[in-house]
């Protein structure tokens, strides 16, 4: 109903087309603690498996960019401009990318966990995850928003979403503390090739919760424009 309401008022909506990609872009990284779990048990082969539905997930989202892309007029009757909306598109994008870069690179290496930061590195995991599917959740309520023309009410609903997304980016940041004041003293113990990747493998993961977090930063512009 909401869906043929706002088609109704402003045409063909380019929402549910961003919406679904936001989904898309949120299930690969949503594979991503299965795949942590592979790599550090050595189950190369279940970690291919994973890296291999992460890729195809990436792929699908990459489709949904361009189609909305293409299909997106240079103007039409919403709050928002067409370049808040590229902006945004882009910014979900990017947590399927970063997500299919990190599983590549640790099974190209066959990175295996040192046990010392395993469980924060697990943690780390899901804090990411936990992050976009908040971020995907705030997505899910611009119909809402529109339907209601930014009324106070879903106003404070997003806001309340965004600061969670932001709490959970926060989390983010300390946990990825965490794991490298426990990696340096192993430094001398593991080759320095090893340890350079594993401090790219987890600056990348603090990426996804940066770009899950900027996802709710561009919806915070958008609400107060």
């Amino acid at each position: 109903m909401t869906k043929s309401i706002i088609d109704g008022l402003f045409g063909k909506s380019p929402i549910s087309p961003l919406q679904k990609h936001m989904t898309s872009a949120h299930s690969c990284i949503s594979e991503l603690k299965d795949f942590m779990v592979a790599i550090h048990a050595k189950d190369w082969g279940k970690a291919e498996e994973i890296r291999k539905t992460i890729g195809h997930k990436e792929g699908e989202a990459d489709i949904l960019k361009k189609k909305l892309r293409l299909s997106l007029p240079s103007t039409f009757m919403m709050p928002f401009s067409r370049r808040d909306l590229l902006d945004l598109l882009l910014m979900q994008d990017s947590i399927a990318n970063i997500t299919k870069d990190v599983s590549g690179l640790m099974i190209n290496r066959r990175m295996t966990l040192p046990d010392e930061i395993f469980e924060d590195v697990i943690e780390l995991t899901n804090v990411c995850i936990k992050t976009s599917a908040a971020a995907l959740k705030a997505v899910n309520e611009l119909d809402e928003l529109l339907e209601t023309a930014f009324g106070n009410r879903e106003r404070k609903v997003v806001n309340s979403i965004i600061e969670d997304v932001n709490e959970l980016e926060s989390q983010s940041d300390k946990i990825q503390h965490q794991i490298r004041a426990k990696l340096f003293p192993l430094e001398k113990d593991l080759p320095p090739v090893d340890v350079m990747f594993y401090y790219r493998a987890v600056e990348w993961l603090g990426e996804l919760a940066d770009a899950a977090q900027k996802v709710g930063s561009r919806l915070e512009v958008l609400l107060a424009k």
